[in-house]
């Protein structure tokens, strides 16, 4: 609308709405119709989903109206790719500039992304401009990166546009800190910003960081593992929120309708009831079923991820900023599952760039276990109803199962002392972990002690960049095997067995208070970027994740090796027989007739040592 052609008293009656505060996500839809005429998506589609664009600038919105930033410091407003972030918190800015008269600092994380946020808010101000004037609202702007407005009651609101580094962070200070792109905000920046916001002449201030989660190591994924400490809410869409209504010209709701089941992850898949009997037991759990869908879903791509929702959106949910449906099948058909799952559903960060991006926390399927789950493996089902860390040791050190323990000194980071056990299975279980910065080799040493003690743990794997603590250990009774590093190598014996050719998982976490910290280090543990962002092979170093996974890897590189001199503990069965002919040999009885052979023609082996060339032995 053009506010300029109105009569006058039009232009000041509007003048005079425009600056009464509102009441609801509702008020401010027809507020942003009625003046910057955008219709954005107000209602939650999928039910995964906490919020929308409208309703997370209402949610920030009504926490300055009623002053309530002192128990609602911040928000992570976490949305899929192209999901109307900047151009909603742009709404939101000019919003709190007109109805609370405040200093609002926008951080971008980079040069054109401040370009966009300009250009909503210049935009936004030039429509209302003319009742700005009517409303005596003198414009104080001097440059391209600031709104400013000098009010008839002599304040002074404004937006001011930096771009994310220290530099830029160090020069804001405001009522809130709008963090555009947060993934791919400088850490420094953001940390430096930390301090931007605060009480100030009555107003508590506030945070607002908004980005698409791209990573699993990531900025807004540290933001939102941080969120419950820092008092932050979190609010999520994803682009079936965004997306238009589902005319009854497509889905066809007056045609045949049938049952069919869809697949759970991506990539969308639909199949019929029919081919669903058919398969496997392991391969259903991987389906759900959708009752009475319409004859124009059956063979759409987005049935697996919109079941039926977009048909039952309101009529008004079309045109404006919601999505083309035929627009959002295209986004799906142009990424991979993976990027589709993090960028566009908002279901998970995505693994590119991780180290061991196949690590699962899926109950039951993945590579944790609760405590009753690692006691029923060795005691049965339905052993113990209730079941403590030392019931699991007790039974464990019970069977005769082996410990061992991977140890990073830590230097300037975490120093790191990680404890697993070799289950007959050839799993390997993490049962403990300690972790803790700061610390005296003394500290570490007693520490280490402890443990010995406590699991009777037979080797330890430690970074031999301190030769004299590994030797300090080995006259404590800490037998410290010497080897060379071998980052790679580590790295790849750990992902073995986080998932097996067969696709098995040999490595399980038991969950427990000690343990959460390997869970998330296994999780967000990343190879290093370039300067130009192209991935190396040389992990991170990020304090409190690379020193536990450092452990790890050299528990990996000795115990279980992808390749190197370490033999496999394999039977070797001749196939031509029948078991009960031809037993599986033990290990020690394998060993002594493969040097046997090396070194006499014939003849059994005794006990005792020996050589030849370069093979020992010692029986």
């Amino acid at each position: 609308m053009d506010f300029s052609i109105l009569p006058y008293e039009e232009q000041k009656k509007l003048a005079e709405y425009m600056f009464m505060p509102l009441s609801s996500a509702e008020d401010i839809r027809n507020w942003v119709k009625l003046y910057l005429g955008l219709e954005l998506p107000l209602e939650i589609t999928d039910p995964d989903s906490t919020s929308t664009p409208l309703d997370s600038v209402f949610q920030v919105y009504n926490t300055f109206k009623h002053n309530t930033g002192d128990k609602n410091p911040g928000y992570i407003l976490m949305s899929c790719r192209e999901g109307m972030k900047t151009v909603s918190v742009a709404i939101l800015e000019v919003l709190l500039v007109l109805h609370f008269q405040l200093e609002v600092g926008h951080a971008a994380a980079t040069e054109d992304q401040s370009s966009i946020a300009l250009g909503y808010i210049e935009g936004f101000f030039t429509i209302i401009q003319p009742l700005l004037d009517i409303a005596g609202w003198e414009n104080k702007t001097k440059n391209k990166r600031l709104a400013k407005f000098k009010t008839p009651q002599g304040k002074t609101p404004f937006i001011k546009i930096v771009i994310c580094t220290p530099k830029g962070m160090n020069s804001l200070h405001s009522n809130i800190l709008i963090l555009d792109e947060l993934d791919l905000a400088d850490p420094k920046a953001i940390k430096e910003g930390k301090n931007i916001t605060g009480y100030s002449k009555g107003i508590h201030g506030i945070k607002v960081y908004l980005s698409t989660r791209k990573y699993a190591f990531g900025n807004m994924t540290k933001a939102i593992d941080e969120a419950p400490a820092m008092n932050y809410k979190i609010l999520s869409w994803n682009i079936l929120d965004v997306t238009e209504k589902c005319p009854p010209s497509r889905h066809l709701p007056d045609g045949p309708v049938r049952d069919m089941y869809v697949a759970k992850n991506l990539p969308l898949k639909q199949i019929y009831t029919e081919e669903f009997a058919l398969l496997p037991d392991a391969e259903k759990t991987k389906y759900e079923l959708i009752t009475d869908v319409y004859d124009g879903c059956k063979e759409c791509l987005l049935l697996p991820v919109c079941k039926k929702r977009l048909s039952q959106k309101p009529d008004h949910a079309t045109g404006g900023f919601y999505k083309p449906i035929v627009s959002v099948i295209q986004k799906f058909r142009e990424n991979d599952p993976d990027t589709a799952e993090a960028q566009l559903m908002c279901w998970k960060p995505g693994s590119e760039g991780l180290v061991y991006p196949r690590f699962s926390t899926v109950p039951e399927k993945g590579n944790v276990i609760t405590l009753k789950e690692a006691y029923s493996a060795l005691m049965g089902p339905n052993s113990k109803a209730f079941v403590t860390e030392m019931d699991l040791l007790y039974q464990l050190q019970k069977a005769d199962i082996p410990f061992y323990a991977g140890v990073d000194w830590g230097f300037t980071h975490d120093s790191v002392i990680l404890i697993v056990c070799k289950m007959p299975t050839g799993e390997i279980w993490v049962i403990d972990c300690f972790a803790a910065p700061g610390l005296e080799f003394s500290d570490v040493l007693q520490t280490a002690m402890a443990y010995r003690d406590k699991y009777g743990i037979q080797k330890w794997f430690c970074d031999q960049a301190m030769p004299s603590s590994i030797k300090s250990f080995n006259k404590n009774g800490m037998k410290s095997p010497k080897f060379t590093k071998d980052v790679l190598g580590g790295i790849d014996s750990i992902r073995a067995k986080i998932i097996g050719a067969t696709g098995k998982r040999f490595l399980k976490v038991v969950a427990t208070q000690n343990t959460k910290k390997v869970i998330s280090a296994l999780q967000k543990h990343r190879f290093k970027m370039d300067s130009q962002g192209n991935l190396t092979t040389e992990p991170d170093d990020e304090r409190g994740i690379a020193d536990i996974a450092d452990a790890a890897r050299y528990i990996g590189q000795n115990l279980f090796p992808v390749k190197g001199s370490s033999k496999p503990e394999v039977a070797w069965t001749d196939v031509r027989s029948s078991p009960e002919d031809n037993p599986n040999p033990t290990t020690n009885q394998q060993m002594k007739e493969e040097i046997a052979k090396r070194v006499q023609e014939g003849g059994s082996m005794r006990g005792g040592t020996g050589k030849r060339g370069g093979f020992h032995w010692d029986i």
